[in-house]
């Protein structure tokens, strides 16, 4: 896979948590664990991007 297949992925794993964590209702503490990996993913997402950027000069 190229940078660019990785990036979409990544951020189609950061809709879904997000999506996960706005409509499905489940049990407070199971939405704070998806909360957390959400997070996880967004700040690799975020660290994704800026390499690509650095590397490329344009975002995807």
């Amino acid at each position: 896979m190229n940078n660019r297949t990785k990036l979409i992925l990544w951020d189609s794993a950061l809709i879904s948590g997000i999506m996960l964590f706005l409509f499905w209702n489940i049990q407070p503490h199971s939405n704070l664990i998806i909360g957390l990996i959400t997070v996880l993913i967004l700040s690799n997402c975020a660290a994704k991007h800026i390499a690509a950027y650095k590397l490329t000069g344009k975002i995807y």
